[in-house]
């Protein structure tokens, strides 16, 4: 191992290349809060083991295994590293199927098992239910036959995919969840699994560990503690900003006591102001306090207080921009896509950003919410990588890009054509023709998202899923009760009637090319400007309270106990949530919060994290 640093490697840096030489191996937790630069230590660390120890991983036919939260974490670091095929960067999802994707008989057999057990919980519930008509039995007894209809086929499948970002119907394709149920367990159970695991990827680094499946943690760790001096388990993160759910609570207090806990407590990100604020924000939660790097600005921050009961809450915070843009001096304030606007919760980003026509009736039913929070099922990537790509292309007459997208997502231009096979050349003038008939009502903004859908179906010029075509085709209009209706036939037929503009600022969103995200979105990124919205009347949930958290609410017993027993509970999620947000800002902070009580935040805010001359009451 080299010790020949280059001068902007910290000593945190030298330590962690030093954890992974394999001739001495030490896992570690590397503790790195909000804009600490870990991504920075981990990329450098890479690049000095690429320019000097590289040949020993490749004659050995073994990869360092990085995993990242994102895929744009992922593209940065393969970028840095210049594709280097001796790096296996990926997200878990696709790390956990790389892993298991060669064992198809272990696959199914796990499905089968598990699907056994899902059955018989539905059964149960069947047979215990009061009413065996209701929606719940009935909602079950679907549920029952769906799975039951899955293990049936089991058997006819020759090999599983998985697939996350496609657009085309897919048979025999395993979800997030299975894929990462399966890698835990198979790691967990299989000396053979940890044995190809470790053989492939001696080292294996795991950012953002805080979030990373509990069962898959463990079963990583346990794997480490097997094989100490044949592998080696890096993990980058901070408890502090732990706020998806299934993360391994007691990352930190529960790991083997041979492991090593380097930190890092320069913030390289955020102003003087604000690392003070996100300080204060955690002090009192595990201690640990950042200092801002030598040369930070001062910063900005100020809190607006609103009284919940204000409607036109969409020109208040136009109202707030400008504000902003005056106390600042900083006139990007006022342009609204210089200014990066997170919301609690997706719904409110909707009516924010104009997507809400085509969010609000999917979200609105409870078995599609979560495919339209993330973007993953077949019919939304259907929408949102093949259709929206196509109308975009025809609208701007990309003739490459529309050969292309209609070779991508039909069948109309390929040898399984008949009519493409024998008369290439009629088959696309009739292509060309199609394409140029629908091109004028697509400027003209004419059609809805099911129209245009019906129009790409019905000439062939994309193969849309079966079960959207179903929505597509369905005549509501000869259902006289509504109740007749499937609930998720009811929430397309809203969906689809959606202008393409308002599908195409959901796909913006959910591919954060707009500017509104999510608070839990934003992790690991940062923004000059920022406004944080808090609004727990729009946002309706449960998992945080900013109410709560501000002091305009009383704490419930079960908030209490949990704290007393050191459970999570909405006040402590809240507060993660509330540092993650303030700390994406690299130049000022505006959050606005919407209250019920406005006079108890404002005194809350002064006695604690704010000072008297950055609240505004509005």
């Amino acid at each position: 191992m080299s010790d020949n640093f280059p001068g902007s490697f910290s000593e945190v840096d030298k330590e962690i290349y030093r954890y992974l030489n394999l001739g001495s191996p030490s896992s570690f937790l590397l503790f790195a809060g909000a804009g600490s630069g870990k991504t920075r230590t981990l990329v450098n660390v890479l690049e000095h083991i690429k320019k000097h120890d590289l040949d020993r991983f490749i004659d050995a036919g073994s990869k360092i295994a990085v995993i990242t939260f994102t895929n744009a974490a992922c593209d940065e670091i393969k970028h840095r590293l210049q594709f280097d095929s001796a790096f296996k960067v990926s997200t878990i999802h696709s790390f956990a199927w790389d892993l298991i994707n060669p064992f198809t008989e272990a696959i199914r057999e796990f499905l089968r098992e598990r699907l056994r057990e899902q059955i018989a919980e539905l059964q149960t519930k069947i047979d215990k239910a009061r009413d065996k008509n209701g929606k719940t039995a009935i909602k079950n007894a679907k549920s029952r036959e769906s799975k039951q209809r899955r293990l049936e086929q089991l058997d006819n499948i020759t090999e599983f995919s998985y697939s996350p970002t496609t657009g085309r119907p897919e048979r025999d394709a395993l979800n997030h969840a299975e894929v990462i149920a399966m890698a835990s367990a198979f790691i967990a159970d299989s000396s053979l699994m940890r044995t190809l695991l470790i053989n492939r990827f001696p080292i294996l680094l795991i950012d953002e560990s805080q979030d990373t499946d509990k069962n898959l943690m463990n079963a990583l760790i346990a794997a480490q503690q097997i094989n100490k001096k044949e592998f080696v388990l890096g993990l980058f993160g901070d408890m502090m900003q732990r706020i998806y759910g299934g993360g391994k609570e007691d990352l930190d207090s529960g790991l083997p006591d041979d492991w090593k806990k380097p930190v890092k407590l320069i913030n390289y990100r955020s102003p003087k102001r604000i690392v003070t604020l996100i300080n204060d924000i955690r002090v009192d939660i595990d201690g640990m306090q950042q200092k801002p790097r030598e040369d930070a600005i001062d910063g900005i921050v100020r809190l607006f207080i609103i009284n919940s009961e204000q409607r036109d809450k969409y020109q208040l915070e136009k109202s707030i921009r400008e504000s902003m843009s005056d106390i600042t001096q900083d006139e990007f304030w006022g342009d609204f896509e210089e200014v990066k606007c997170l919301t609690l919760e997706h719904a409110m980003a909707a009516e924010r950003g104009e997507f809400a026509e085509f969010y609000d009736p999917l979200a609105k039913n409870s078995d599609l919410r979560d495919s339209v929070l993330d973007g993953t099922s077949q019919e939304i990537k259907f929408i949102t990588n093949l259709v929206l790509p196509l109308v975009e292309a025809i609208k701007s007459g990309e003739h490459f890009e529309i050969a292309r997208l209609i070779k991508l997502g039909s069948t109309i231009i390929s040898n399984s054509n008949l009519d493409f096979v024998t008369k290439p050349v009629d088959c696309i003038a009739g292509v060309d023709a199609n394409v140029e008939e629908l091109k004028p009502k697509l400027i003209s903004k004419e059609l809805n998202l099911g129209e245009v859908i019906k129009y790409f179906s019905d000439h062939g010029l994309l193969d849309v899923p079966g079960r959207l075509m179903a929505h597509i085709e369905t005549d509501f209009s000869s259902f006289e009760d509504e109740e007749e209706l499937d609930k998720e036939y009811i929430a397309w037929s809203g969906a689809l009637q959606a202008k393409i503009s308002s599908v195409k600022n959901y796909s913006d969103y959910i591919n954060e090319r707009s500017g509104f995200a999510t608070h839990q979105g934003v992790k690991g990124l940062e923004f000059d400007r920022v406004m944080a919205v808090l609004d727990d009347e729009s946002a309706g949930g449960f998992l945080f309270k900013y109410e709560k958290l501000l002091g305009a609410e009383a704490l419930s017993a079960t908030d209490k106990k949990n704290e007393i027993e050191g459970r999570d509970s909405s006040p402590l999620r809240t507060r993660r949530l509330f540092y993650v947000i303030c700390s994406r800002a690299k130049k000022s902070l505006a959050i606005v919060a919407y209250t019920k009580d406005p006079g108890a935040v404002k005194t809350y805010a002064t006695r604690s994290w704010f000072r008297e001359d950055e609240v505004v009451m509005i």
